[in-house]
């Protein structure tokens, strides 16, 4: 039987400090989005606004999903013998899960459609900004 050194809490604590990391990276990249294209958002928010909660939402959301994405694989391959899967797929579902949900925040929230914008014609009608790349979805 394996001593444990590490405390059994300390990877959930730093998965889910990863994941309000990633999740701000996501809130700051579709800020970027909507602020180089000037997107037009309502001139007085309210406290029941989508964009007054984005960025807390955001954070807490991404801890939860990045947390849920490491925990799952690695409780399921607990009892595995081979101690490279252990290694190996609970942080690759993690990354999977944040980077999709990346995607998922910018194509939603950081290119608004039906949304006017400020820019004379720099930015499309669907507010992606030209430094996107195209590859990737929005």
């Amino acid at each position: 039987m394996e001593r444990q050194t590490n405390p059994p809490w300390m990877a959930g604590c730093l998965t889910l400090l990863a994941g309000a990391l990633a999740g701000y990276g996501a809130y700051w990249l579709s800020r970027a989005a909507r602020r180089t294209c000037a997107v037009i958002l309502r001139e007085h928010p309210s406290l029941f606004d989508l964009w007054t909660w984005e960025a807390p939402l955001t954070v807490v959301a991404a801890g939860f999903t990045g947390l849920a994405a490491w925990a799952l694989p690695a409780g399921m391959l607990r009892h595995q013998k081979r101690r490279y899967l252990n290694r190996l797929i609970p942080p690759a579902v993690f990354l999977a899960a944040l980077i999709a949900l990346t995607l998922v925040h910018f194509a939603w929230l950081g290119t608004p459609l039906g949304v006017g914008n400020d820019t004379n014609g720099n930015c499309p009608l669907d507010n992606v900004p030209p430094w996107w790349p195209g590859w990737l979805p929005t």
